[in-house]
């Protein structure tokens, strides 16, 4: 297993590009694609109904990765009024599947994983297992990624392809009567050439003494988001990246 740790604010992605990139489309995951543990928690603190939560988290997490890529290149988000662009992300999702692929093969990765330890309160950790599989992004139509960039003048498509939010019981601490939960979130990048220049999975842990959504969100979504933008550091130019080692 191969633990790749990454702090808040560290370093601009822009910093690392040769040339300027075009602009960053972002699809949120289908509401379907979301597993939580916690809402019942969440719904003692809040009083928020299930599909509040959910629809809570979808959209910050959209928040989140979009100011982090905002710094890269400007960003199309699906979160806005518009009928019309309401109806292409229903076309997206009409023509993409999704499906488990082994993490550690989503970038023809050579070399064997490293196992590491070592991961703390609301830091980031990304995992490469033979064993551990996310939810890949496929698509179904070739002219999809062709409409998009032409429509919206995109070159590069973030998609978030499923959101988990389990409790980890077995690292239960007596002292603290406590234990910690992870988020997971499962994202492929895909670019104007309809290639995928990086996936996988990226996680974040907290307590399970805090359930306000706000907090959940400062303490993963945002080191996660801030993961998934660094992934831009390995693109040369417009239409050409480097394979990401995760």
């Amino acid at each position: 297993m191969l633990v790749a740790n990454a702090q808040e604010g560290t370093r601009n992605p822009k910093d690392n590009l040769s040339e300027p990139i075009g602009k960053i489309m972002l699809i949120p995951f289908e509401p379907n694609l979301y597993m939580s543990e916690i809402d019942q928690k969440i719904n003692q603190q809040t009083k928020w109904k299930f599909e509040q939560i959910r629809e809570n988290f979808r959209r910050q997490l959209d928040v989140q990765l979009k100011m982090k890529l905002n710094h890269i290149a400007p960003v199309v988000s699906f979160y806005s009024d518009s009928a019309k662009m309401a109806e292409d992300l229903e076309f997206i999702y009409k023509s993409s599947t999704l499906s488990y692929d082994p993490v550690d093969n989503t970038n023809n990765q050579k070399n064997p994983p490293v196992k590491r330890k070592g991961i703390s309160n609301g830091q980031l950790t990304v995992e490469i297992n033979n064993d551990k599989k996310f939810m890949n992004k496929k698509l179904n139509e070739a002219e999809l990624i062709s409409y998009l960039n032409k429509k919206y003048k995109t070159d590069y498509y973030v998609f978030i392809n499923e959101l988990d939010i389990k409790n980890d019981i077995n690292s239960y601490d007596i002292a603290t009567d406590s234990y910690q939960r992870e988020v997971a979130v499962h994202y492929s990048i895909i670019d104007k050439s309809s290639k995928n220049i990086a996936s996988g999975i990226a996680t974040a842990k907290f307590t399970s003494k805090e359930n306000t959504p706000k907090k959940i969100v400062t303490l993963s979504f945002s080191p996660i988001a801030t993961f998934i933008a660094s992934k831009f550091s390995g693109i040369l130019s417009p239409g050409k990246a480097s394979s990401s080692k995760k």
